[in-house]
């Protein structure tokens, strides 16, 4: 236990570098050397294309690595030619996609060349980024299942992204023009796969012996059916996740309107971090509670995630949104990305919702009722990409950001009723109604704070101050939630 405790911390200090440069990037170091379009572009579609595709193409390798590892895990043999397995295997996948995608090319120029022409300019570029996505996904899981997650994580979260950063400042200064940077940046993603593959060999653990007898044994059926469910989720994962950022450069304002959706989206994004550290925390909670039948403890943990990640929710939403102009101040061209302002306002809504409905996925998953979650997630999918053919056009980034609400509210309302017909578990009660007056309360009251001259210190300080004592005094006067009452209890004990 104890080398995965190590690499679960080294892993985890590694991300959370990787997520300050790479925000650092985007905000900074982009809008100050690239135009709305080139950051459309780069930051945007050149990401979320090829990673919708290699969702696709990946045919559920990477989780298959890690669900069926065990049963081929013997290194005296070269764990009976699995690693040749999820090299080769794959390719099948990458290729229909290749031929599937340069026989769409035409499709592909009428769908981009007027809105975003640099799209159809870049066309080849996806193929290897996108197959590069697909082996960086196979080969870190391949690592994980022999507990090393550091270097991958290091390769990931932080050289790609450094290399990102040199690359933007050797454009900047004007060393490299756009064709150059594009060409660097995806090179830089094919020698972060042969990075992996040396790692691997350091590892000793990079065998290549060829053995597909497992075809015929009971195994390889279970490894289809498994896979095929995997497919749907992981695509439909990463769809969601995407899926604005492929479909905005087709409408009118191309890249630029991309370029503005993904800055602000971003800071409506990180209202959901908490959520992902509840979750991970509680999910083997839930799971031994499932094993036990102890649906008392379920209903507990559902009731007070919900309670807790609305609360954090709702002061994470206020800080950010009471402070949203002086946060502009500090982006280069802020000028242009102000005019998405209710992107942040839509996307944050969206993550209060879906916090203040609990753990519903993670009880979700852990029941005999898991494979609902694939289709619920399903509906999700479906429901943003039609909510964005619908509001696109209509709104632009505004309209994406209104498809994603209205879809992330109607698929937790799917899962609220759903859990409580068939399991008679629902989270809210009146504490929940006080969490919400409150928090606009509190954000009336915050967003009256007069301007304190041109002093961004002060302001954000103060506005941030306020909300953090409102949401203090709140908490303690009315018992919104008893667990954070009894850590701020605890605190001031100390």
């Amino acid at each position: 236990m104890g080398i995965v405790i190590r690499q679960s911390l080294k892993a985890s200090i590694v991300t959370y570098l990787g997520t300050a440069i790479g925000t650092f990037n985007v905000i900074f170091l982009y809008n100050q050397f690239l135009n709305q379009e080139e950051v459309g572009l780069i930051a945007g579609a050149l990401v979320s294309i090829p990673l919708i595709f290699a969702s696709f193409t990946q045919l559920g390798i990477p989780q298959l690595a890690v669900r069926f590892f065990p049963h081929f895990d013997d290194p005296e043999n070269g764990h009976n030619g699995f690693f040749t397995f999820l090299l080769i295997s794959p390719l099948f996948g990458l290729s229909l996609f290749t031929l599937g995608y340069i026989g769409l090319r035409e499709t592909f120029h009428s769908i981009y060349a007027d809105t975003s022409p640099l799209l159809p300019r870049y066309f080849y570029y996806i193929i290897p980024l996108t197959a590069s996505f697909l082996y960086m996904a196979i080969l870190e899981a391949y690592a994980r299942v022999h507990l090393r997650i550091v270097v991958p994580a290091i390769i990931r979260e932080l050289l790609l992204r450094i290399s990102n950063s040199v690359l933007i400042l050797g454009f900047g200064l004007g060393y490299l023009n756009l064709d150059q940077l594009v060409l660097g940046i995806t090179l830089s993603y094919v020698f972060a796969v042969i990075g992996l593959l040396i790692y691997i060999k350091q590892l000793k653990r990079f065998y290549t012996r060829f053995d597909f007898s497992f075809l015929r044994k009971p195994v390889f059926n279970e490894m289809l059916q498994y896979g095929g469910w995997v497919i749907l989720a992981g695509a439909s994962f990463t769809l969601i996740q995407h899926v604005e950022k492929i479909m905005l450069p087709a409408y009118a304002g191309g890249l630029g309107t991309t370029a503005v959706f993904d800055i602000n989206s971003r800071m409506g994004l990180m209202i959901a971090i908490p959520r992902n550290v509840i979750a991970a925390i509680s999910t083997p909670i839930l799971a031994q509670a499932w094993k036990r039948d102890d649906h008392a403890q379920i209903a507990d943990i559902y009731k007070k995630s919900s309670a807790n990640l609305l609360l954090v929710g709702c002061f994470l939403f206020l800080g950010i949104w009471c402070n949203l102009d002086f946060i502009y101040q500090i982006i280069p061209n802020h000028e242009v990305y102000e005019a998405g302002k209710w992107v942040v306002l839509m996307v944050g809504i969206s993550k209060v919702i879906d916090m203040g409905t609990g753990l519903n996925s993670e009880i979700l998953i852990n029941s005999k009722y898991y494979r609902y979650d694939l289709v619920f997630y399903l509906i999700l999918a479906i429901g943003i990409v039609v909510g964005n053919l619908i509001f696109i056009p209509l709104y632009s980034y505004n309209g994406a950001a209104l498809a994603s609400l209205i879809a992330l509210g109607g698929y937790n309302a799917i899962k609220y009723f759903f859990l409580w017909k068939k399991m008679g578990m629902q989270p809210f009660d009146i504490k929940t109604l006080g969490i919400i007056v409150c928090s606009i309360l509190i954000g009336y009251i915050v967003l009256a704070i007069p301007v304190m001259g041109d002093n961004w210190f002060v302001n954000v300080g103060l506005r941030s101050a306020g909300i953090t004592v409102l949401f203090f005094l709140a908490c303690w006067a009315f018992n919104l939630s008893p667990d954070i009452r009894q850590l701020i209890e605890n605190k001031l004990k100390k």
